[in-house]
C-alpha cells in the first residue's frame, strides 16, 4: 500500500499544476477577458443609447435574420414570408441562425450570442497555431491583441453578421493547407479536413473562393493534381447548390448580393476596372501596408532557406494573392467588414515571419547593442500598427453610434411598418430590419430582394420610369427611401407625393441621413395620420419634418 502510494505521488510530480497550466495559456486567457470586457463594455453603452434594446451596427444583419426567421417559420427562404429572394451570400450563418430559431424561437440575440463564440474561438484557434509555431508568451499575446484590437472583433460582433465565422474558418483553412503543402504525403486525414473547411468557407462567403483558388493552384504547382480537383469541387459544391436552387425559382445563379455589388459588374471595362482597383488598394493603408511586408519576408524567407514549401513561406504566399484577388474582385469597408478576415489573417502570417527575427525578451529592446536588423523590425512593427491602430481606435469610438444609428433609423422603420402595413407592399431601399419587424410585401429598390429591380439594373435600364412602372405593377402603398440615392436614375417618380421626412444626427454607418416617406397607392391623409400616431413613441434625437407635423 505504502508502494503504491510513493508510485502515485511520484506520478504527481509529473503532472503540471494548475498554476502552471494557467502560466501557460495566461496570454489565451487575458486576451480571451479582454475581449469579452471590451464587449461588455460597448453593450452597456449601446443598449442604453437605444432605450434598453440591443440593437446590430448595420441593417444587414437583420436581412440574415429575417431569411432565417421565414425560413424557420414558413420554409421560405426570402426577405419576406411570401416568396423566395436570392438576398444573402452567407449560406451557411443564415442556416445556423433558422436552426438556432426552429428550436429556442425568433430572438433578436442570437446573432450576438453566435458572433461572440466565434470570436472567443478564433482567439484559441490562433493561439494554439502560435504555440505550435513556439512563439513566446509576449509575442502570442502582442498577436492576440492585435487581431482583437486591429480586425476589429468587437465592432464585428456589433456587426450582428457573419464575418467572426469566416475569419475563424479562414485562418483554420490557410493553417490545414500550410501543413498539407508542405508535406511530401499528407496524411488522409489532414486532406479530409481540408475539404470539409473548403465546404463551409464558401458556403460563408463567397469570398472563399479566392482561398480556394490560390491553395488550388499551389496543389498544382505540387503536382497534387487530385487533391486540386477535389479541393476545387468541393468548396464550389455549397455555390452550385444553392445556385442551381436559385435557379429553379426563377432567380440568378448568384445571389443579388454578390451580382449587385461585384466590382466586375459596378466597374465595367477593363480600364475601369483596373482604375477601380488599384485605387482600393491605395485607399486601404491598413492593407497594403500587411502586404507590403509580407511580401518583404517572402522574399527574405526564399533567400534564407532556398526552399518554397517551408509552412512560414506557404502562408506568406497564400495571404499576399488570396489578398489581391479580393482586392480587384470584391470590396472593403463598410463598417470594417469585407477585409476583416484578411487583416486577421494577415496579422497571424506576418506575425510568425517575424517572431524568428523579434528578440525574445521585452528588455532586449531597450538595449542599446540592440542588432540594426532587431530595429528595423521593430520599426516595421511600428509602420504596420499605424493604420490599424486607427482602424482599431476608430471601431471602437463608432461602434455604440453605429447602433444608434441603425436604432433611430432603420429599426424605427421596421416598428412604424408592423404597426400599419403588415402585408401591405411597401418600397424600400434599405430592407433589413424592415422585413425582420415589418413583415411586409416588398419592393427592393436596391435590387437585393427585388428580382424586377435587379433585372433592370443588370440590363441598364433602371431607371425613374422603370422605378414607377414597378410601384405601380405590385400597388405599391407607400416608400421609405433615401432621396439622394435616385438622383442617377432620374429622381423619385413624380407621382409620389411626399408626406415627411426623418432624419438622425451623428450618423456614421447609414447610407444617408433622411428617409423620406412617400405616399402611392395610398391616400396621404392616411399615411400623414399613421406618422402622427407612430412619432409619438420615437426617439427624442430623430428629426421629422413634413406634412405630418402639426403647427
Amino acid at each position: 500500500m505504502q508502494i503504491l502510494d510513493k508510485r502515485w505521488i511520484s506520478s504527481l510530480k509529473n503532472v503540471p499544476s494548475i498554476g502552471n497550466f494557467i502560466k501557460q495559456q495566461l496570454s489565451l486567457i487575458t486576451s480571451i477577458v479582454i475581449l469579452w470586457i471590451i464587449v461588455a463594455i460597448l453593450l452597456v453603452i449601446s443598449v442604453k443609447k437605444n432605450q434598453g434594446h440591443i440593437v446590430y451596427a448595420i441593417d444587414d444583419a437583420y436581412i440574415h435574420m429575417a431569411i432565417a426567421k421565414n425560413l424557420a417559420q414558413n420554409g421560405v427562404w426570402g426577405v419576406t414570408k411570401y416568396g423566395f429572394s436570392s438576398s444573402s451570400s452567407s449560406l451557411l450563418y443564415t442556416l445556423l441562425i433558422s436552426v438556432i430559431y426552429f428550436i429556442t424561437g425568433v430572438n433578436e440575440v442570437t446573432p450576438f450570442i453566435l458572433n461572440i463564440i466565434f470570436a472567443t474561438l478564433t482567439i484559441v484557434l490562433i493561439f494554439i497555431i502560435l504555440r505550435r509555431y513556439k512563439l513566446n508568451s509576449f509575442w502570442s499575446f502582442i498577436i492576440l491583441l492585435s487581431v482583437i484590437f486591429f480586425t476589429p472583433l468587437p465592432a464585428l460582433i456589433f456587426s450582428g453578421m457573419e464575418h467572426t465565422l469566416q475569419i475563424l474558418l479562414t485562418i483554420f483553412f490557410v493553417y490545414s493547407s500550410v501543413i498539407i503543402l508542405s508535406k511530401k504525403k499528407p496524411a488522409f486525414l489532414e486532406y479530409s479536413i481540408l475539404l470539409i473547411l473548403a465546404f463551409f468557407i464558401t458556403a460563408t462567403r463567397y469570398e472563399g473562393l479566392f482561398l480556394i483558388l490560390v491553395v488550388s493552384i499551389l496543389l498544382i504547382i505540387k503536382k497534387e493534381w487530385l487533391y486540386s480537383f477535389f479541393l476545387l469541387i468541393i468548396g464550389i459544391m455549397p455555390l452550385a447548390i444553392y445556385g442551381i436552387i436559385s435557379i429553379s425559382k426563377g432567380w440568378y445563379f448568384l445571389p443579388n448580393s454578390v451580382l449587385l455589388k461585384s466590382n466586375v459588374l459596378l466597374y465595367p471595362g477593363i480600364t475601369r476596372f483596373l482604375i477601380h482597383s488599384v485605387g482600393q488598394i491605395i485607399k486601404t493603408p491598413h492593407i497594403y501596408v500587411l502586404v507590403a511586408v509580407a511580401l518583404v519576408l517572402l522574399i527574405i524567407q526564399y533567400k534564407k532557406h532556398n526552399y518554397f514549401w517551408k509552412e512560414t513561406t506557404i502562408m506568406l504566399v497564400i495571404f499576399i494573392v488570396t489578398t489581391l484577388l479580393h482586392m480587384i474582385f470584391a470590396r472593403t469597408g463598410w463598417f470594417f467588414r469585407y477585409e476583416a478576415y484578411l487583416i486577421a489573417l494577415g496579422i497571424v502570417v506576418v506575425g510568425i515571419n517575424l517572431h524568428e527575427y523579434f528578440p525574445e525578451r521585452l528588455s532586449v529592446i531597450f538595449n542599446k547593442s540592440l542588432p540594426l536588423k532587431k530595429f528595423l523590425i521593430i520599426l516595421v512593427i511600428l509602420i504596420i500598427s499605424l493604420p490599424l491602430a486607427q482602424r482599431g481606435l476608430t471601431s471602437l469610438v463608432i461602434t455604440p453610434q453605429a447602433t444608434n444609428n441603425i436604432y433611430e433609423q432603420q429599426y424605427q422603420m421596421g416598428l412604424f411598418l408592423k404597426n400599419y402595413y403588415i402585408g401591405e407592399y411597401i418600397a424600400a431601399n434599405d430592407i433589413g430590419a424592415i422585413d425582420y419587424f415589418g413583415e411586409v410585401r416588398l419592393l427592393d429598390l436596391e435590387g437585393l430582394g427585388s428580382l424586377e429591380v435587379a433585372k433592370a439594373k443588370m440590363g441598364e435600364s433602371y431607371d425613374t420610369k422603370a422605378i414607377s412602372e414597378l410601384a405601380n405593377r405590385k400597388e405599391v402603398k407607400i416608400a421609405l427611401v433615401y432621396d439622394q440615392w435616385y438622383d442617377k436614375y432620374g429622381g423619385i417618380p413624380q407621382n409620389w407625393t411626399k408626406v415627411g421626412e426623418w432624419k438622425i444626427q451623428n450618423n456614421v454607418v447609414t447610407a444617408g441621413d433622411t428617409v423620406s416617406f412617400y405616399a402611392i397607392f395610398e391616400d396621404e391623409n392616411k399615411l400623414i395620420r399613421n406618422l402622427q400616431l407612430f412619432s409619438s413613441n420615437m426617439p427624442r434625437d430623430i428629426i421629422q419634418t413634413g406634412k405630418y407635423i402639426k403647427p
